[in-house]
């Protein structure tokens, strides 16, 4: 008898304290339909190519050319070759779903910062001017937009997701060209370029409802972008001259977190 007063006595209050606990718990089943802001945060892991082209014939203004025929794929080597690094990327993002039964499609846009920078330096000999000449290269990427297309399969309040769409970021590249001197003089070279680049997305992500309004997500993007092409003169202390272009391409891993508010 007394644990039965005990059971009635308590069910109540056990029912209040679940009520409670169970308030801005997304239903079950959770709808994703509509629209969200939110903000993410991460790292991300650039790779890049560069390939050099260097000429044997005198740049304009020039009377004789600094590089030799024979010399010309030495320093295409030197010039040639893959850096990587790795920086901060985050920002903001905004999206609408519709849910119909268990797919969820969805569009979304994102932006913000994007430190993707990677770098390289190589140096080997000159056999015509009798140079060991060094060359570096760098590309950077500031900021990264993409604009998406997502599905996804909802069970309750997850969501596992597969997306890809177009990428857009600016890329700068700066390379340049130095030597302790040889038969000609010493020399030395700078070309860069600079260019607003649009790539290509693909990735994926797992996205869990937190509460009615609320959701948090972890996502994976691979981002690649075409190469651009830098182009300048290595000239020497004693007047020779040749034409020197790089090309440089860029792509990335990200990886981020994120959360996102539902209206």
């Amino acid at each position: 008898m007394k644990n039965y007063l005990f059971r009635t006595a308590a069910l109540p209050a056990l029912l209040a304290a679940g009520q409670a606990m169970g308030q801005g718990l997304p239903a079950s089943p959770y709808n994703w339909t509509g629209f969200y802001l939110g903000a993410n945060a991460g790292a991300n892991w650039a790779r890049s190519h560069a390939t050099t082209s260097a000429s044997s014939t005198a740049a304009p203004g020039f009377g004789a050319s600094y590089f030799f025929a024979g010399d010309v794929a030495i320093i295409n080597g030197i010039g040639s070759g893959s850096m990587a690094g790795s920086g901060f990327a985050g920002g903001a993002q905004a999206g609408y779903n519709w849910q119909v039964n268990s797919t969820v499609v969805g569009l979304e846009a994102d932006f913000g910062a994007f430190h993707g920078k990677a770098s390289r330096t190589a140096t080997g000999s000159v056999i015509g001017s009798g140079d060991t000449p060094t060359i570096t290269s760098s590309v950077d990427a500031d900021w990264l937009f993409t604009a998406r297309g997502r599905l996804g399969w909802a069970f309750g309040n997850l969501l596992p997701y597969v997306t890809g769409g177009v990428a857009v970021t600016h890329l700068s590249a700066t390379n340049s060209y130095s030597g302790v001197g040889g038969f000609f003089g010493v020399p030395a070279g700078t070309w860069s370029a600079s260019k607003t680049k649009v790539g290509w997305v693909i990735g994926g992500g797992l996205e869990w409802a937190l509460a009615r309004n609320w959701s948090a997500r972890v996502e994976y993007l691979h981002v690649d972008f075409s190469s651009i092409n830098a182009s300048g003169v290595v000239s020497s202390s004693f007047g020779y001259g040749s034409a020197i272009s790089t090309s440089t391409d860029l792509s990335a891993d990200v990886v981020r977190a994120g959360l996102s508010y539902r209206f």
